[in-house]
């Protein structure tokens, strides 16, 4: 299969001024009214970008062989994606009392975080990531390791609406970026990560999703296993209107794991986690932002 990261290679297509405006907009006037310009957005991506619908239909295809992925489904899909971006202007900043949030198997984590326990938690491009920040006052600002060269318009104009947070993002490319999850992991911090899409130079894990083969990288997944530390798999599910949900599961519990099965444990758990997002995207169909050739058909 070839590796080539064409999530990468996509060109940022926003600009800065259109940023700027529905932040504006959302944070000085309402979200209803700033939800209200999603529609001709979500419009236009449909109509200019070939890539986005391919990629969407393929997906939808994927989940669902029998139908459910017309134009209809599509359009949806990026209005799900563009409602997600919004919100992440309100989680940023801390303005989430405006939301319907539920959360699941919250218990994984409190219990972690109640024993001083550092763990690692590994999201997706799977619904929101950035409402994590709705756990904050109770759990700490977490450590999140991020990519800041890809989509940096948007990374640069969404974070600096929150320069705590944005001191809190390890980038991916630093060469000491290793160093610093360790250092946020001995201080019982704990790290969040992003684990499924695969990064050149690093190496890469094959996995079995929808009815393909699939490569991500191996490095979240080692790394737990060196550093002997909890995994815990994230999901923050956009269920339309104001309402998510926040979604737990235990991935690995950090207990020693013999060195003779550590690759196949690293494997199992890799393969665990596109599983568990299997599972949630079944449920929860328009949840999925990875826009791309992800299975590499073209």
């Amino acid at each position: 299969m070839n590796s080539t990261n064409n999530w990468k290679e996509k060109k940022e297509r926003s600009n800065p001024f259109a940023l700027n405006l529905i932040c504006w907009l959302a944070l000085n006037i309402s979200r209803g009214f700033a939800r209200f310009w999603l529609y001709p957005i979500t419009l236009y991506f449909f109509l200019t970008s070939s890539q986005v619908r391919r990629a969407s239909k393929n997906y939808l295809k994927r989940l669902k062989p029998l139908g459910g992925h017309g134009f209809i489904e599509v359009l949806k899909h990026i209005y799900y994606f563009s409602c997600v971006i919004l919100d992440r202007v309100y989680f940023i900043t801390g303005k989430t009392d405006q939301f319907d949030i539920k959360i699941f198997n919250e218990s994984l984590v409190s219990n972690l975080v109640k024993n001083n326990s550092s763990f690692i938690l590994l999201g997706s491009h799977i619904g929101g990531f950035d409402i994590l920040q709705y756990l904050t006052p109770k759990y700490g600002q977490a450590k999140i390791m991020m990519d800041l060269s890809h989509n940096s318009m948007i990374t640069d104009i969404l974070y600096n609406l929150n320069p705590v947070m944005f001191e809190a993002i390890i980038d991916a490319n630093s060469s000491n970026s290793l160093l610093k999850i360790k250092e946020s992991l001995d201080e019982e911090k704990f790290v969040a990560l992003l684990a499924d899409r695969h990064i050149d130079g690093q190496k890469a894990i094959q996995c079995s999703f929808l009815g393909g083969d699939v490569n991500i990288s191996k490095f979240p997944f080692a790394l737990a296993h060196i550093l002997k530390k909890p995994v815990v798999v994230f999901f923050g599910i956009y269920m339309g209107g104001n309402k998510y949900e926040i979604h737990f599961k235990e991935l690995s519990s950090g207990l020693k794991q013999h060195s003779i099965n550590k690759e196949d444990n690293i494997e199992r758990d890799a393969q665990l986690y596109m599983t568990y997002i299997q599972n949630m995207l079944e449920q929860h169909p328009f949840n999925w932002f990875n826009f791309y050739d992800y299975w590499q058909d073209e």
